[in-house]
């Protein structure tokens, strides 16, 4: 088995620092999903201006905004780079759910949410296995994924 090399104090401050602004963006990410579903089964209630919408603009707001103005050190710089490229991606696909534009028969357009919220967890996932302390539930082997696998994820 090989050994990860030892966690330094600085690695460790931004570990502690940087895993609220991870938990957030994972928010993000689910409520953005739970909208998509939403649409995916036909509800009218899936629509740009969903309140779940307004819930994640603050929310993705601060922790992008917190992600892009940390300075990683040099054991957690891969860490932080798949961050921001996950508050990047996150906030396209906000900005596609967001857009009054982005509207088919009075409901999402889901094609343009989903491309960049599946980059923005993919990018989730590699920050969490980048550095001990960030967990991600992966619901793929579950009994309810095999039907979702080639929908949504």
């Amino acid at each position: 088995m090989t050994r990860s090399p030892a966690i330094d104090d600085a690695t460790v401050a931004y570990i502690a620092e940087q895993h609220k602004h991870f938990e957030d963006l994972k928010q993000v990410a689910a409520q953005l999903a739970g909208l998509l579903v939403l649409a995916a089964s036909g509800a009218r209630t899936a629509t740009a201006d969903h309140p779940v919408l307004s819930l994640t603009d603050r929310l993705l707001g601060e922790a992008a905004d917190a992600v892009r103005r940390t300075r990683a050190p040099v054991r957690a710089r891969q860490h932080h780079e798949h961050l921001v490229e996950a508050s990047a991606a996150l906030e396209r696909a906000w900005e596609e759910a967001r857009r009054g534009t982005a509207r088919v028969q009075g409901g999402l357009e889901i094609d343009s949410i989903l491309t960049p919220l599946r980059a923005g967890y993919r990018c989730l996932q590699q920050a969490a296995n980048a550095l001990p302390g960030f967990e991600m539930v992966s619901f793929e082997q579950g009994c309810c994924s095999a039907n979702l696998r080639s929908t949504i994820w």
